[in-house]
């Protein structure tokens, strides 16, 4: 964890991954984040299911909640209760700011939306996580990664494209965690302005905006064009030959991003072997190649079929134009550079075991984010209420009642 958000303290009364990503990025910049478990209404992430798909995992971890949950105190209350609902009234008192990701009427029902937290601390920061927006008549419409971010943003639809399947899925949680970073992001700077004696602002994040600004440019493009999406073409049908990626003899990839002037591309040719290729008035820098770019990708294909990756790699680091190895997930693991810029955190479950998680990409002074797992239910209820001034005696009558757990 950082230390720019010390002092800070937030609320997070939200279920499942894009409000508590919020959360989580603000825990990672030194915010202490309180984590508020209702356990009237369990967090399916609390499971560590997630596909059918997936084998038996090595550890007991629930690998989304430990991601989106990270760094975070946890008190157990039930609000229902008079009780309950003074305590997250204190802790409310006690705070900067307060994530949700409950609909209007669910919060409306729970006695959490702003003007109800207002009442309890007017120079708080509401940030609400939704996934439609605030407005309009879908605002209390219920939204998930794969629908408002993926499928309604048009993502989904630029994909079918190429995909093999009608509609192609995302990975877990993919829109949650951009938006999370987003909303932490717009939390931020509200925190900025009230420092600087400004009004706490609410501020609003939707699964739907964050899909369309990651989408922008085929969204600007399709007006400005009069296209529905920007075209993507097959391999073997591409006219930039040298902007794609390319299988090697033992299945792997490498993917090329273009040669920006003549040095580069004549650099391309004599790195891979096929200097001759410099003479075929077909293939030269200049636009006129675009037309022969499915004869060159059937050439390269050949070419980089012929060498494993390992063979391929250290003769590519010659290469002037930018390239990557196409990696798995697995493979990032292995990947020395996410090592060296600590973008990997090694973190241990409450039961003892070692995984790792990604840091949130925000790094300050150069150095890396130390994280801690995410809580359990209840797992600081009784060292928060001692900071709410509760005595042992107090705390002891609350849990004989359930009050909190």
């Amino acid at each position: 964890m950082y230390d720019m958000l010390r002092g800070i303290r937030v609320i997070d009364m939200s279920m499942y991954a894009f409000g508590p990503m919020t959360s989580a990025v603000l825990a990672d910049w030194g915010a202490d984040v309180i984590k508020v478990m209702d356990p009237r209404y369990p967090d399916p992430l609390q499971s560590s299911a997630t596909t059918s798909a997936m084998p038996r995992a090595k550890v007991d971890v629930a690998f989304l909640w430990e991601i989106v949950n990270r760094g975070k105190r946890a008190v157990g209350i039930n609000t229902g209760t008079p009780e309950g609902r003074a305590l997250l009234a204190d802790l409310v008192k006690s705070a900067d700011v307060f994530v949700t990701s409950f609909l209007p009427q669910a919060r409306q029902k729970l006695g959490i939306d702003v003007n109800d937290i207002r009442a309890m601390n007017p120079r708080i920061i509401y940030a609400r996580a939704s996934g439609y927006g605030p407005r309009g008549d879908e605002a209390a419409k219920p939204g998930f990664d794969h629908t408002a971010f993926w499928a309604r943003s048009g993502i989904a639809h630029a994909n079918m494209q190429l995909a093999s399947e009608f509609l192609p899925q995302m990975s877990p949680a993919f829109g949650d965690v951009l938006s999370g970073m987003s909303l932490a992001g717009g939390v931020a700077a509200a925190l900025l302005k009230r420092e600087r004696g400004g009004e706490a602002a609410v501020v609003d994040v939707s699964l739907f905006g964050t899909g369309l600004f990651a989408f922008s440019p085929n969204v600007v493009a399709s007006r400005v064009y009069g296209v529905e999406v920007i075209p993507r073409e097959h391999h073997a049908e591409q006219r930039m030959a040298l902007v794609t990626g390319y299988k090697t003899r033992d299945g792997r990839y490498v993917y090329l991003c273009g040669a920006q002037n003549d040095a580069a591309y004549r650099n391309f040719f004599e790195v891979i072997g096929r200097r001759e290729l410099l003479d075929d008035p077909r293939f030269t820098v200049n636009q006129a190649s675009l037309a022969h770019g499915p004869s060159l990708i059937a050439m390269l294909d050949q070419v980089f079929a012929a060498h494993t990756l390992a063979e391929w790699q250290p003769r590519l680091e010659a290469l002037l134009m930018p390239w990557c190895v196409v990696q798995s997930a697995a493979d990032i693991h292995r990947d020395r550079q996410a090592h060296d810029n600590d973008y990997l955190a090694a973190v241990e479950s409450a039961r003892g075991e070692a995984f790792t998680l990604v840091a949130s990409p925000a790094q300050f002074d150069e150095q890396g984010a130390r994280l801690k797992r995410a809580p359990l239910l209840g797992e600081h209820t009784d060292a928060v209420l001692r900071e709410l001034g509760r005595d042992e005696a107090e705390i002891r009558q609350l849990r004989a009642a359930k009050t909190v757990v």
